[in-house]
């Protein structure tokens, strides 16, 4: 979803510019460039929608943040290894949360010699 984010940006100013040239070039008393800026301004709003439901039905965990995704997936590589006897959460060897997740350039430094 961030890829769309930045056109979502542009709908202030698409309706500021549709304000502008509301008087300008008008055909039978309606604004031809107002009424297609505002035109496009309800396409940017549906297709985003469209994009997000879309998301939220198909894969909702791309929806989360990167630190979410982050924590679910080691749970998942914890709960992977097929452990003979369940442990209990309290026991699981946890981190805390960190802010940002590390990546592969942070951790290509580190085993940097």
């Amino acid at each position: 979803m961030g890829p769309l984010v930045p056109t979502l940006l542009l709908i202030p100013v698409l309706l500021g510019t549709a304000w502008l040239f509301r008087s300008i070039f008008v055909i039978r008393g309606c604004p031809i460039i107002s009424t297609g800026l505002v035109i496009l301004v309800l396409w940017i709003v549906l297709s985003y929608l469209r994009h997000y439901a879309s998301f939220a039905k198909n894969d909702p965990d791309r929806l989360q943040s990167e630190e979410y995704r982050y924590e679910t997936a080691r749970l998942q590589m914890i709960a992977a290894k097929e452990l003979p006897n369940p442990i209990p959460a309290k026991e699981l060897p946890l981190e805390a949360p960190k802010e940002k997740p590390p990546t592969s350039t942070d951790t290509d430094e580190e085993n940097a010699p």
